[in-house]
């Protein structure tokens, strides 16, 4: 079976050709430009295969304009907002030394580095300047920890392990306040 990514989100129709405005889920633009086979759709089970055409950023917005083979009418378009555009997992580009995919961190065993005990997993990733592991603890709470490597010095992947540099306040922002109190 085959796996996808989400790239974007189509918000809106496009003129009269069938074009259609794409808002990216994405850091690789080519996703949104290169032509190919992308899965569209209201989830991945309903979802229909659609080549696309052709693809380009609107100058100055955070916006792709899409068009895909057998869209050709602003009608059909239409008919494609609200929908989710997916890409094959397999035709992700190879990332650097040091670069992860969300969905490959996600459940990923979180330790101390200090006492090599297991706290949580990863159950997200959010912006905020850096980005941010949001690791659910065992005991049930939410932390963030910026995801650089001076706090996260090791992702192993394969052994699915990562290991967090636990400085005051980072694991228990609880117990930092009260300390500062």
């Amino acid at each position: 079976m085959q796996q996808w990514l989400e790239i974007g989100k189509v918000v809106a129709a496009q003129g009269l050709r069938g074009e259609v405005r794409v808002q990216p889920a994405t850091d690789f633009a080519e996703r949104l430009t290169r032509p190919g086979a992308r899965l569209v759709g209201r989830s991945l089970d309903d979802g229909r295969v659609f080549r696309l055409q052709s693809g380009r950023a609107i100058p100055g917005k955070d916006l792709f304009v899409c068009r895909f083979e057998g869209v050709e009418e602003r009608n059909a378009a239409e008919k494609l907002v609200g929908s989710t555009l997916w890409i094959g997992a397999a035709e992700r580009p190879v990332l650097a030394a040091g670069e992860f995919w969300l969905p490959d961190l996600m459940g990923v065993r979180v330790f101390r580095q200090d006492t090599g005990e297991a706290i949580g997993e990863v159950s997200d990733m959010t912006r905020a300047g850096n980005d941010l592991l949001v690791i659910r603890l065992s005991g049930g709470k939410t932390v963030m920890v910026p995801f650089v490597h001076a706090l996260v010095p090791v992702v192993d992947l394969e052994a699915g392990r990562i290991e967090v540099v636990a400085i005051p306040g980072l694991l228990d922002p609880e117990a930092a306040e009260a300390d500062e109190a």
